[in-house]
């Protein structure tokens, strides 16, 4: 883009030609009032405090929306522009209710600053005075039309950012208002509850309920950290005082992501179980408060019992995905090195051992796409996943390209969710379908010409290239046509993305490798190499836990009867458990359990509960789904009576092995060291690596 010169307040500038006067201005600290304005939306000059003069021009004209030409010479604080913005002020504060003494933003509201900037000390024209009203449907958000000022933040954000285009702008001048979808309330709308709208609203029209009035005239003071909801690893900014979150807003992470999903948004700060705060042993069948030296030796002696000294495997842990990498590490290892035991698993109930399986990572780490090949991709396959409950920032990327790029949505899910709506085509196929209908789907893909038969083991192709669509049909449970159809959909797409949940790899790898055969067969991999596919991590850390090795054991078929002892780190996870695994542990001989809320896991199987920190208490690292190791700094200091993971386990090997054999703990696994906040971990080159296409001779015999 050609660059222009000019002049702006009798400053000689230089801009590119696509910019736009607000933007210059921006990049060259000169300040120009915005309200409508909002760093990475469109722009669409509603508010017109931005308005300056161009020589030349009677007129003003917004800033935001004006382009800059050469030679343009430009005022932005003439005092004609200042009359003109206090009066664009008054008119805005006179149309609606804006009571500021009775509003929740009142000292942190951008309408009153920039009354205030201007002068105004009081309204020259007639309020209106309009009866408006507060819809308070929604569980975590309250709208109030009587402090909208139309902004339009709040529509354009959920628009372009969150893909779900709930709000939009209804009726005409004076009577316009927010509405959601056809102008129904907005808990009871399709909005995703990501809280979005709530940032980036400049006055107290959007506001949260928990935390309404909690700011006040404080100056807002935000620490950085990173989102422990899920393997997306957002970064976010916590407002904090006197040990609690007030707000919660995106920091525009990782990979430039700018939005929360209401896991992370509300779900983190308004636990459903209360607080530990006291270390507990069982006595007589009642959880009674104990000394933490009282735990530790108690576990050093079922250690040093004769049962475990003959078989250390009789020794378990269960830890969250949830937790730092270096207390995920230490348990690890404190039960590899220090007991002898194997039999570690990570319960983010993602089947690791599928995972690993399929993708072969003891190879090293797979070259996955990321949140960025995602916003690029003209066409979504997403296999087994809900991804509106347990990714939604992904859910955003899908909706998104489904939206504004026009980009295909096919589903393989045997349930409806949220998106189903949005599908061109949505399989509801049965369980254990999935590795069928991804054979089917690669057999199409060989008959369309857009698979490469040179990646397809000798005899294969000729066997799937007999079957019909009724053949096809029966075997997988859904119309052969249908199947065929996606396969069209895929083959014509340029950068076609699969998305493979839960749903896939609790089954075993056969769906994963399904999904990973088409990806090579059909040479989908971006420029850098990666594969177009992306398979979820339902954890913080569960991409992360890859770098530990393979687990040893297995809860679907654990059988407690094998444990003598059961170390359960669990930290402040959010997820359930299965009913099955709670009978389980109940049957262990002995269970610790490291937790910071009443989990029905710990008070109801444990015998002794140690409290530790929640999410926001922790400092630590994090590995997030697209392989990106991020640091995550506390927001609080621990609470009183909680007890750090890595010390326990250090207390215990002393205690356990005396004589001042002291065992440190290991920080950071190899691949994870030397690199900083932010760095990718080191991927393996799979350029040659032959497809494996085992899994489809299911198909193909039957």
């Amino acid at each position: 883009m050609a660059t222009v010169k000019l002049t702006i307040n009798g400053r000689a500038l230089t801009a590119d030609g696509d910019q736009t006067l607000l933007r210059v201005c921006q990049a060259n600290d000169i300040d120009v009032p915005t309200l409508c304005h909002y760093r990475g939306l469109p722009d669409i000059g509603a508010c017109r405090l931005c308005i300056v003069e161009i020589e030349g021009s009677n007129r003003p004209v917004p800033a935001c929306t004006t382009p800059v030409t050469e030679g343009m010479v430009v005022q932005t604080a003439t005092p004609r522009l200042e009359s003109l913005r206090r009066q664009t002020l008054e008119l805005i504060f006179g149309e609606r209710n804006h009571i500021c003494p009775f509003c929740p933003r009142s000292g942190n509201c951008e309408l009153q600053g920039q009354g205030y900037r201007h002068g105004m000390d009081h309204v020259r024209f007639d309020y209106l005075y309009p009866k408006l009203p507060v819809d308070n449907s929604h569980a975590f958000i309250t709208l109030d039309h009587s402090r909208c000022i139309l902004c339009t933040r709040c529509v354009r954000a959920c628009d372009q950012w969150v893909g779900a285009h709930t709000l939009d702008v209804d009726d005409r001048g004076a009577r316009s208002m927010i509405v959601a979808d056809q102008n129904v309330p907005l808990g009871e709308s399709s909005c995703v509850s990501c809280g979005t709208c709530v940032s980036v609203c400049p006055t107290g029209a959007l506001v949260e309920k928990r935390s309404a009035h909690w700011q006040g005239r404080l100056p807002k003071a935000y620490l950085s950290t990173v989102c422990t909801g899920c393997g997306v690893g957002c970064r976010m900014n916590a407002s904090v005082r006197y040990r609690q979150i007030g707000e919660l807003h995106s920091a525009s992470g990782p990979s430039g992501n700018r939005i929360l999903c209401e896991k992370g948004r509300f779900w983190m700060v308004n636990p459903r179980h209360a607080r530990l705060h006291q270390v507990m042993m069982t006595v007589a069948g009642k959880h009674e408060p104990r000394a933490l030296d009282d735990v530790i030796r108690e576990c050093a002696r079922r250690l040093n019992s004769p049962t475990v000294k003959q078989d250390p495997s009789r020794v378990v842990a269960l830890l969250s995905g949830h937790l730092p990498l270096e207390t995920l590490h230490a348990a690890q290892r404190f039960m590899t090195d220090v007991v002898g035991s194997p039999r570690w698993v990570i319960t983010d109930r993602s089947n690791a051992q599928s995972t690993r399986q399929a993708l072969n990572i003891d190879a090293g780490l797979p070259p996955l796409a990321g949140l960025r090949e995602l916003d690029e991709a003209d066409l979504f396959l997403t296999l087994g996943v809900n991804l509106e409950r347990n990714a939604g920032v992904v859910a955003s990327y899908v909706r998104r390209g489904v939206l504004h790029r026009r980009a295909r949505l096919l589903k393989v899910n045997p349930r409806h969710t949220w998106l189903t709506d949005w599908t061109d085509e949505h399989l509801f196929s049965e369980r254990r379908r999935d590795p069928l209908i991804l054979a089917a789907l690669l057999k199409y893909l060989i008959d369309l010409g857009a698979a490469d038969r040179a990646e397809i083991p000798k005899g294969l192709a000729k066997k799937l290239a007999k079957l019909d669509d009724d053949d096809i049909s029966l075997v997988c449970g859904v119309e052969g046509t249908r199947i065929k159809r996606m396969a069209e959909w895929y083959a014509a797409a340029k950068k076609p993305m699969i998305i493979c949940g839960r749903g896939v790899t609790k089954h075993g790898p056969e769906g994963l490798i399904g999904a990973l055969n088409i990806v090579r067969a059909t040479g989908n991999r971006t420029e850098a190499g990666k594969w177009r596919l992306m398979q979820l991590a339902l954890q913080a850390n569960s991409y992360g836990a890859r770098l530990l090795g393979e687990p040893g054991l297995n809860m679907h078929d654990f059988d407690p009867h094998s444990a003598d002892i059961a170390f359960l780190v669990l930290g402040d996870s959010l997820r359930e458990w299965p009913r099955e695994w709670l009978q389980k542990l109940r049957t262990v001989t002995y269970v610790v359990a490291l937790v910071a809320r009443e989990r029905e896991e710990a008070m109801a199987a444990a015998h002794a509960i140690v409290p530790t920190a929640i999410w926001a208490e922790r400092g630590g690292t994090y590995v997030n789904l697209e392989g990106r190791l991020q640091v995550g700094r506390p927001l609080m200091p621990p609470a009183d009576g909680v007890v750090d993971e890595v010390a326990f386990f250090e207390q215990v090997a002393q205690a356990w092995r005396g004589n001042g054999q002291a065992w440190r703990p290991p920080g950071l696994p190899a691949a994870c060291r030397g690199l900083d906040d932010g760095d990718f971990l080191e991927f393996r080159d799979d350029s040659a690596t032959p497809v494996d296409l085992t899994n489809l001779q299911a198909l193909a015999e039957a």
